[in-house]
């Protein structure tokens, strides 16, 4: 019986990860990129960026925050420098992951309460945004 339940579990998620690349290449597809940049780890996230009018600071930041933190782990500094650049690193992710998704939510035309509900549960309301009516428009610079 709980092998039953492990793979019948193991098949939802893989299920719900195909449903979120599908939604993520869906986007892209909105938003007049190729779907399969979607797929791509770092150059999704970077047109991703690119499809919001991040600046492209944002990501090097990301990429330079992700980078340090795997070389802290690698390399064994103090376990308090450690928490407390995780505590940085972490904030600044939240911070860039916020400012990310509001501002997709503006280049799909979705007022405050669509934006509220972004940032609490991402995944349901991106796929809204990728299955749904809203269409995408360009950025304002």
């Amino acid at each position: 019986m709980e092998k039953v339940f492990v793979i019948a579990f193991g098949i939802i998620i893989i299920l719900l990860g195909l449903l979120f690349l599908a939604a993520e290449w869906r986007i892209f597809s909105k938003a007049g990129e190729k779907g399969w940049k979607s797929l791509v780890p770092f150059y999704g996230l970077f047109i991703s960026h690119h499809i919001v009018g991040m600046s492209h600071v944002w990501f090097i930041l990301e990429i330079v925050a992700w980078i340090a933190e795997l070389m802290f782990e690698m390399i064994k500094f103090p376990e308090a420098v450690v928490f407390w650049f995780g505590i940085v690193t972490g904030v600044f992710t939240l911070i860039s992951g916020a400012v990310h998704l509001i501002k997709m939510c503006r280049c799909f035309s979705k007022g405050t309460g669509f934006k509220i509900g972004m940032l609490l549960i991402p995944e349901l309301f991106l796929l809204i945004l990728a299955f749904g009516k809203a269409e995408y428009q360009k950025p304002k610079s």
